[in-house]
């Protein structure tokens, strides 16, 4: 099973909407405690259940299908959007949820996260909206009693749900907003209304997605009733912060088209875990340095582009010589602090364009992306190793590290990022015989000299 590491559960138990993550196969490995709250469930329920079994029954056989494609085609993962579809409650009741999909491409396979909300609350906001905005005129003889008690339902529900709701005319001009749009544009109703919209609610950077008709016939067969798009919105005071968004047409009670209602909220939040998470996912805890996940994905882009443009590119392995011996003597909390002093100075010790990789353990990986010559990296490799000579203050200690470096080069010593790492560990491994504090160039016949 995937493991989900104790900081990421933190990042997600954080979130104030409901996330689950999954596999590339739909089945559930973590829910958080809102997952758990909003669909009915006892904590740990639903790990390891199919992620359809909290969708009605008619939409669980073409969900899979609609999983898959979003799996294994990146054209079809409209990230970014968020979608209302129908959810199922434990007891079996449904409601509307609203769900922002990522992926998360990890050691151990693709994992999708959802970040999922309930806006049952909602209801026809067009209607709500227009109820509110009505004239006078076009009441009906013995309808004003209804009238009046339909529009303090629809000002209750304006004014009690957690997102912002504004309505335009025909014209694009503003004929309301609710309280929380009001907060979230700096806009007051009695200061926006009549104004353009682009006036009031100013959205920059946003998202130009042009789903594909056939990806919104297979979002209509599992019950999705509206997509949306995300942007920066700039508040009245200059504030900005992210949003989505989505739109639907207001209409009279003739069907005629009257105006539009747009629905946002602030996703500023729940955009910051979801970029934590995937940071968490790609980097080394303790470090920060890439892990061998995002090193793989650079070393990939690095070889394809050499193709391209016909240069070279180099790894450097990188294992310290002597590490377990501080972990044994002084203990992990200096050896991890000697790791992380490590780091720092490798990565002072490259250009701003290479990646240095915790590997594993006391192994660094150092990626040179671009060289021209097996010499470059030959310098590299020296630059390192003096560097190394300057002793580490940990605490009260003063430690000396050394290390063996293996070279191996693209396109003489592999082909793909496997190849030219397997290569390259093997010539860190004859660095290490003589005693280390050396570097081994990579040899094809296996006899170094």
């Amino acid at each position: 099973m995937t493991r989900i590491t104790e900081y990421a559960r933190e990042l997600l138990d954080a979130a104030p909407d409901a996330m689950i993550i999954a596999d590339s196969c739909g089945t559930i490995i973590y829910a958080n405690d809102q997952t758990e709250v909003l669909f009915g469930y006892i904590h740990g329920a639903l790990l390891g259940k199919q992620i359809e079994m909290l969708l009605p029954e008619r939409f669980r056989t073409a969900h899979p299908g609609l999983r898959d494609s979003y799996a294994h085609n990146p054209r079809l993962r409209l990230m970014g959007e968020n979608r209302e579809l129908y959810a199922q409650h434990q007891d079996g009741s449904e409601f509307r949820v609203e769900i922002r999909l990522s992926a998360l491409q990890t050691d151990e396979g693709l994992l999708i996260s959802s970040t999922i909300r309930d806006i049952s609350a909602r209801g026809d906001l067009s209607l709500k909206t227009r109820l509110l905005i009505q004239p006078a005129d076009s009441e009906r003889p013995g309808q004003a009693g209804e009238l009046l008690e339909a529009r303090e339902r629809a000002q209750g529900t304006l004014n009690s749900i957690g997102d912002a709701v504004i309505s335009t005319d025909l014209a694009g001009n503003v004929s309301y907003l609710n309280p929380v749009a009001e907060k979230l544009t700096g806009w007051s109703l009695a200061d926006a209304t009549g104004r353009p919209l682009q006036e009031v609610l100013t959205i920059i950077n946003d998202s130009e997605t042009a789903p594909m008709l056939s990806l919104q016939s297979a979002l209509a067969e599992i019950g999705i009733v509206n997509t949306s798009a995300s942007g920066i919105l700039s508040r009245r005071d200059g504030a900005e912060f992210a949003i989505e968004h989505s739109a639907a047409p207001m209409q009279d009670d003739g069907g005629e088209d009257i105006g539009a209602v747009m629905v946002f909220r602030d996703v500023s939040v729940a955009r910051a875990i979801t970029q934590k998470l995937a940071y968490a996912v790609h980097h080394d805890a303790l470090t920060g340095l890439p892990n061998r996940l995002l090193l793989d994905s650079r070393l990939t882009q690095a070889l394809a582009l050499a193709r391209r443009h016909n240069h070279a590119v180099a790894v450097l392995f990188l294992d310290l010589d002597g590490f377990k011996l501080v972990n044994d003597t002084l203990g992990h909390p200096v050896g991890d602090r000697l790791l992380e002093s490590v780091a720092r100075l490798l990565q002072r010790c490259v250009r701003s364009t290479d990646t240095v990789s915790r590997y594993g353990g006391d192994e660094f990986v150092v990626l040179l992306s671009e060289i021209s010559l097996p010499a470059d990296a030959v310098i590299f490799a020296e630059k390192i190793l003096d560097a190394l000579r300057m002793p580490h203050t940990i605490d009260a200690h003063t430690l000396l590290v050394t290390a063996s470096i293996g070279i191996g080069f693209f396109p003489h010593d592999g082909n793909d990022p496997q190849t030219l790492l397997r290569n390259a560990d093997d010539a860190m491994f004859e660095a290490k015989r003589p005693g280390g504090n050396t570097y081994q160039l990579w040899s094809r016949s296996g006899k170094y000299v």
